[in-house]
């Protein structure tokens, strides 16, 4: 779903995009939903707090993945 949102909107440097999760408590709405940033490289300080690799806020598509292939859960 994220990667149709890209082509959609024809992002097409598909190494320079940040697709991801809130982790609870952090949640801005009661509900599940993906977060898709791009270009990644220009975001705002603001933005990187939120989204960036160093936030405790965001979780990334693949870190979600690799924890259900290992742990069976998302920490």
């Amino acid at each position: 779903m994220g990667r149709n949102a890209l082509e959609k909107h024809k992002v097409s440097d598909l190494q320079d995009v940040r697709m991801g999760f809130h982790v609870p408590p952090f949640s801005s709405v009661p509900h599940l939903h993906l977060h898709v940033l791009a270009p990644a490289s220009q975001m705002n300080s603001r933005a990187l707090s939120r989204y960036g690799p160093q936030s405790y806020w965001f979780i990334t598509v693949d870190n979600v993945l690799q924890q259900l292939n290992t742990h069976g859960k998302v920490k």
